[in-house]
């Protein structure tokens, strides 16, 4: 699935610059805490900037339901709790929220806005650490690869 993306990725006719841009926007909105929204926000910003939709897709889902999605949700806690100077180990209230979500019941709610201070705030500060660092960081990366691939391209008189 990824290396469809990637080979989309490169096929685009936008200048590698745009391109590269895109993608780390992406990136920024697959590792922000916005979950069940990023297909969202990425069209939102791929209609209002004028970006390719593949690039800012390809970005986006990076952050994969089946295998990155976890390991994304772990980190951002992590790096929250230490930025916070909370605990590692979440409390087990807030273990028991996660793992039996209410969603239709007001008692789950408050009780989760009770506990925010120890799951959600974390969390969020911690997807906002690793938007910024891993969009910063794609940017660079995908714009060299877009250059290189476009470079052999040329080299070579290969269109597609």
């Amino acid at each position: 699935m990824f290396r469809n993306a990637f080979r989309r990725l490169l096929a685009i006719d936008d200048p590698p610059e745009r391109t590269a841009l895109a993608f780390s926007i992406g990136v920024f909105i697959a590792f922000s805490p916005f979950l069940g929204l990023h297909t969202i926000m990425a069209t939102a910003l791929a209609f209002l900037f004028r970006f390719n939709k593949i690039a800012i897709y390809a970005g986006t889902f990076v952050n994969n339901p089946f295998l990155t999605l976890v390991p994304i949700i772990l980190a951002s806690y992590a790096i929250g709790a230490f930025v916070t100077g909370r605990p590692l180990a979440l409390p087990r209230e807030g273990v028991d929220l996660l793992k039996h979500p209410h969603l239709f019941s007001g008692d789950y709610w408050r009780q989760l806005f009770i506990h925010s201070r120890d799951v959600l705030l974390p969390f969020a500060i911690g997807g906002m650490a690793l938007s910024v660092v891993c969009s910063l960081i794609a940017y660079p990366v995908t714009l060299k690869l877009l250059r290189v691939h476009r470079g052999k391209q040329e080299a070579t008189g290969d269109e597609g």
